[in-house]
């Protein structure tokens, strides 16, 4: 296949205040991490191959014909739409271009390869993928192309021979059975031959003669998912760049979830990248909270914090344990059995796997206590309040007892879930009185569309609805809730691990003003193996604690946005004529789901959080979590399956 030949890129019309390298999204950095499972030896490990992810990585989104095909004028709106961004200034192609050169070269003169891993879902595979590479002329970085999953009867790889031209060839995808990236990574470090067809040749190129030898500690795996650096399996990419995703009003097409992209908000990715392929260890990796204000019409009046609302589940939690007593989910202030026998936990047990952090000193949930504790008043002694927004499977009494199990509850005044068809019959809502005693409430969650940041507009709208101490006479109400009575978005912050919890996908798109997002990670976890889309305020650096409680005092010194920099698209929108030949257009409601060809494996959600479950208990073996009967006063039916879509808590007996 000879390389096409792509249109210059049209110069943009940008006015001068739009002439700059960081978007007022620049907090969607490139994080290079690598881990310190490297040991001592990393500084004698140099990079000698970089794998780069296609759709969110190269591309902010991928936008593409069924077959993948385009003619000339089709080439540079694909080249526009795929790869240019409309939130810094110059051509993102450009600077695309000059990276993958600089990578490809290293500072000692030595030549390191690029290749390409992507799960882009395309009919036309690899073909679609090298045609949209070829539209803004990057297939020339590159010399080797793999796609998974295996496809029969399709080429799943592609490379560049010796006379540069690209060639179809089959990787053992199907022989190896991988299917993750970090598996097939590692398999391909044991079998370079089978996936690299140039290593055959008598005289390969240098970039490619560089290979032989090679470790897994001298790849780069650049990718938009988290969850791609590591497998089930328990194989790990050492070293690893996370592309920032995020969600925005974009072009024509509207508001597209999951975004990415090099580069898509500031420029200083590019210089973060090379210098982590130089020196990649002078970045070990940390998991460490991040906590951002948003720009709103007031953020100049320095408005103080008084609601801090905590998700539960990898939040609070490192990951969600819960015991096979039936009434721990069904009735308050559980006790567990004195005839406590091995098919159940322990207290010690259940602050131990759902507190306590095996991967730094001390005590977590110390730890946790003491910054709650703190938070609930400030520097200069005004009162804040503390509460809980949680999607739990098992509802506001398993959640309230862990909490006093790991004596944590008096932290908070309020607890309020998520509706759950399947927790029929136990409330939703909780919350703490004067005196301390915790009694069971119908928050209207049910009236409020099911998301977080409008559940939290309907707090601060009707705050009595929420906090039932606000009905009480003035005199008894506790002195940390009256003020709620005075709330408002500016005064509230949420503190979770998701992503998504921060900007509603209903209609209205409905944003919470100030966040702070706890860091994901899988990760080994004691007994239980390997557990997917763990979390924890501290669970990896203490850090943390600081973080947050100088982000509560002072929320406008960790800005979101800039003044300086408008949001609106800054390069040309696309010519509505030019998206029906695309297949792109725009439906009129602007909906992603209609004509916009999108590769949905490029949307696709991280897997379901796997089954919090000890290797060899009673649970694991069976295949099942605590089934939790009709009580004489509920008929509850909660979920007995780990893994329901949706839920964040997971059942784990204890081994026996």
């Amino acid at each position: 296949m000879k390389p096409k030949q792509t249109p210059a890129l049209q110069p943009a019309d940008h006015h001068p205040h739009h002439e700059v390298t960081r978007t007022s999204h620049s907090v969607f950095r490139l994080r290079c991490c690598e881990r310190t499972d490297i040991g001592e030896a990393s500084s004698q490990l140099p990079v000698k191959l970089i794998v780069f992810d296609f759709d969110e990585t190269l591309t902010l989104v991928t936008l593409m014909s069924e077959d993948g095909q385009y003619t000339t004028e089709q080439e540079y709106w694909a080249r526009e739409v795929n790869f240019e961004s409309p939130w810094v200034a110059g051509s993102r192609v450009e600077k695309l271009k000059r990276l993958l050169e600089d990578l490809s070269n290293g500072k000692n003169g030595e030549k390191r390869c690029l290749a390409l891993l992507t799960r882009n879902g395309n009919a036309n595979g690899v073909v679609a993928v090298l045609n949209l590479l070829r539209a803004a002329q990057l297939d020339l970085f590159f010399s080797v192309v793999w796609a998974l999953p295996y496809r029969p009867g399709r080429s799943c790889g592609a490379f560049r021979d010796d006379k540069m031209r690209w060639r179809s060839f089959d990787p053992p995808l199907r022989r190896a059975m991988v299917d993750h990236k970090a598996d097939v990574l590692t398999h391909m470090i044991n079998n370079l031959k089978a996936w690299i067809p140039q290593l055959e040749l008598a005289k390969p190129p240098p970039e490619i003669a560089n290979l032989a030898g090679l470790k897994m500690a001298e790849l780069v795996l650049v990718d938009d998912q988290r969850a791609n650096f590591q497998s089930p399996a328990g194989n790990k990419i050492v070293r690893f760049c996370k592309v920032a995703r995020y969600d925005a009003v974009y072009r024509d097409f509207g508001l597209l979830h999951d975004m990415g992209g090099i580069g898509a908000h500031d420029d200083a990715d590019y210089d973060t990248l090379k210098r982590f392929v130089e020196d990649p260890w002078m970045c070990k990796l940390t998991y460490q909270v991040r906590c951002q204000e948003r720009e709103f019409d007031n953020n100049d009046q320095h408005l103080p914090v008084t609601l801090l609302v905590f998700d539960f589940d990898e939040t609070l939690t490192m990951a969600t344990f819960m015991p096979l007593d039936k009434e721990f989910a069904t009735h308050m202030n559980w006790q567990p059995d004195p005839e406590h026998t091995e098919d159940d936990w322990s207290e010690e047990e259940l602050i131990e796997y759902n507190f306590e952090s095996p991967y730094v000193d001390g005590s977590r949930t110390e730890k946790l206590k003491a910054m709650l504790k703190g938070l609930q008043t400030s520097k200069d002694g005004a009162p804040r309040t503390l509460a809980i927004l949680t999607k739990n499977d098992f509802g506001v009494y398993a959640v309230l007892n862990l909490l006093q199990v790991a004596g944590l509850a008096d932290c908070f005044s309020a607890i309020w879930t998520l509706p759950l068809a399947s927790r029929k019959g136990i409330p939703n809502g909780a919350y703490r009185d004067a005196i301390g005693q915790w009694t069971t409430f119908e928050p209207p969650v049910n009236d409020v569309y099911p998301h977080k940041a409008d559940i939290l507009h309907k707090v601060v709208a009707k705050p009595a609805d929420w906090f039932p101490q606000l009905k009480s006479p003035p005199a008894s109400r506790p002195q940390h809730v009256e003020q709620m009575s005075r709330l408002s978005l500016e005064n509230v912050v949420l503190v979770d691990d998701e992503r998504a919890n921060f900007r509603s996908d209903s209609a209205e798109q409905l944003k919470v003003l100030r966040y702070c997002k706890v860091a994901r990670y899988d990760e080994v976890y004691r007994d239980c193996g390997t557990l997917n889309q763990m979390g924890g305020i501290g669970a990896h650096n203490d850090s943390d604690y600081a973080s947050l409680t100088s982000f509560v005092e002072h929320p406008w010194d960790f800005p979101y946005e800039s003044a300086n920099c408008p949001e609106e698209a800054m390069l040309p929108r696309v010519p509505p004529t030019f998206l029906p030949k695309l297949g792109m257009g725009p439906p009129p409601d602007k909906s992603r789901n209609a004509s916009l060809t999108r590769d949905k494996s490029s949307e696709a959600s991280e897997a379901p959080k796997a089954p919090r479950v000890r290797r060899n208990s009673r649970a694991a073996l069976e295949g099942q979590g605590p089934s939790l009967a009709d009580s004489n006063n509920h008929a509850t039916a909660i979920p007995t399956l780990p893994g329901v879509p949706g839920s964040e808590a997971r059942v784990a007996p204890p081994a026996k």
